[in-house]
């Protein structure tokens, strides 16, 4: 029995053309002109996900949320989770597997917030 807890992280997905909200903040286009992910499409890459084993627990026009052990994450996107939260920085994927690449612009791990250092 794994009894490593399960890690929470945001995934932004990825237009059929490629963009993604991160463009807004590249300067390359506005929220207007990207417009948002499909339900059909974040379906589809909800759907990947949970075949490799993630669970996807909530989503906005442009993101998910998705939950999973930290080897899973590991494998799949090459981040640490469990890493981040110990320097208490985000950790973003250093990798995308290819099959995933044209849905999935980013994956980020935030570390809890410190209240009292």
């Amino acid at each position: 029995m794994n009894d490593t807890p399960s890690i929470t992280a945001q995934l932004v997905m990825k237009r059929p053309d490629g963009r993604s909200i991160l463009d807004v903040d590249a300067g390359t286009a506005t929220t207007a002109d990207l417009g948002n992910v499909t339900d059909d499409r974040a379906a589809a890459i909800s759907s990947r996900l949970e075949e490799l084993g993630f669970e996807v627990q909530s989503g906005n026009l442009n993101t998910l949320s998705i939950s999973g052990k930290d080897a899973l994450f590991e494998e799949t996107f090459g981040i640490s989770p469990f890493a981040a939260m110990a320097v208490g920085a985000p950790a973003h994927s250093t990798k995308i597997p290819a099959e995933l690449d044209d849905f999935i612009a980013d994956v980020f791990v935030t570390p809890p917030p410190d209240f009292f250092p």
